[in-house]
């Protein structure tokens, strides 16, 4: 999942204005930022047995894909159609991957992309999407793009028949996802995956800190939905979070520096997106506490990959961005031609010492998606579209 990474702008209190939906929208002020712990009524040991199970399946290469199994019918009358990808940071590594990987799906079922670069701003987004409705574009996907980041646009685009697919954000409360607009959530389970992780490597005993990412409710809500994970099943562990913001990078070093600082005792330290690693990993060894502190991140790509090989990193959960690629585009395609949209899956897999070697860091295996399986989910998902 990959989500939303910069801070809005003082114009989001505007977009906020518009569009209910994204209550709390960049607040730094919650409890959460200033520290809470959880504790659990379960024993330690049959907590640490679950984490231990959980990891190895977390691991473990896929065997299968979660393909639907409904078929797309009349997904030939839009050959030579154009689908606007409008990622919120084009350059973001993982969205790099996702724009290839949709490429690709979208050219078997014989359409073509363009991309368009959100800036994480609502004007460079509300841009790309007229560009999009200018071009009678087929569809739109949004890469993690609230809907009220440009909702004046995207309502434009709605009335004039473009069906818009949400990826990385969860849909508001409240709202079904329809022929119209569809969220794809992705891999929004990281930060659980990453619990387990951790549960387990410290034998049920870590002190841990999360840097939670503030500058989205969907990144909010997944390290939420990840804590009674520790409360259920590791008594013997303490959490805090602390928030980060990407709106300020050059802060990021001194803020994790400061969250180790704050709490001398901690020995692990999750942050959540990879973009903020290599500042975590500068802050961390500021403090001087590097030498006792396992360092991990999600949405990972080659670069907290490699961070594994050489013993800076501890731990990774990576989305299969080749898989995305293809869940967004099939659940596009069921909108255009009014098959209805569904629930579209994410592979996800965590990667530490024990099974980084099992795979080649390289752009190019992550984009083949062989991190993950073994790519037969494309033949798939093409006969369900009815190509070929």
């Amino acid at each position: 999942m990959t989500l939303v990474r910069k801070r809005w702008p003082a114009s989001c209190a505007a977009v906020l204005a518009a569009s209910a939906m994204l209550a709390g929208c960049g607040s730094s002020s919650s409890g959460s930022g200033s520290g809470s712990t959880t504790s659990g009524k379960d024993s330690s040991a049959s907590g640490l047995a679950t984490a231990e199970k959980k990891v190895a399946a977390l691991q473990a290469i896929a065997k299968t894909y979660p393909v639907p199994t409904a078929s797309v019918p009349g997904v030939d009358k839009f050959k030579g159609r154009k689908v606007f990808y409008i990622p919120i940071v084009q350059q973001v590594p993982a969205f790099v991957a996702t724009a290839g990987s949709t490429k690709q799906a979208l050219s078997k079922a014989g359409l073509s992309q363009q991309v368009c670069d959100g800036k994480a701003q609502p004007t460079a987004i509300a841009s790309c999407v007229q560009q999009a409705i200018t071009a009678d574009a087929a569809g739109i996907i949004l890469d993690a793009i609230p809907y009220g980041m440009a909702q004046n646009a995207l309502d434009a685009a709605k009335a004039k028949g473009i069906p818009i697919v949400i990826a990385d954000q969860n849909p508001p409360a409240g709202v079904e996802n329809s022929n119209q607009v569809s969220y794809v959530p992705g891999a929004s389970s990281q930060p659980t995956a990453m619990a387990w992780w951790i549960i387990a490597d410290s034998k049920g005993k870590a002190n841990l800190i999360i840097a939670q990412n503030a500058d989205s409710p969907t990144a909010i809500k997944m390290v939420a939905d990840s804590l009674p994970i520790y409360k259920k099943y590791c008594p013997g562990c303490k959490v805090t979070v602390k928030e980060i913001t990407a709106s300020t990078p050059a802060l990021l070093a001194s803020k994790a520096s400061s969250n180790v600082l704050s709490n001398p005792s901690a020995d692990y330290y999750y942050t959540e997106f990879e973009d903020s690693l290599q500042a975590t990993l500068q802050g961390v060894q500021q403090s001087g506490r590097s030498s006792r502190i396992s360092v991990s991140t999600a949405a990972g790509s080659v670069n907290g990959l490699g961070l594994i090989k050489t013993g800076s990193v501890k731990a990774v959960v990576a989305a299969d961005q080749l898989y995305m690629g293809f869940g967004v585009t099939d659940e596009l395609l069921r909108m255009m031609t009014g098959s209805g949209p569904i629930d579209e899956a994410q592979p996800m897999r965590l990667f530490t010492k024990e099974n980084i070697g099992s795979i080649k860091v390289t752009a190019a295996a992550q984009a083949s998606g062989e991190w993950f399986g073994d790519g037969s989910f494309q033949a798939d998902f093409v006969k369900l579209w009815g190509i070929g």
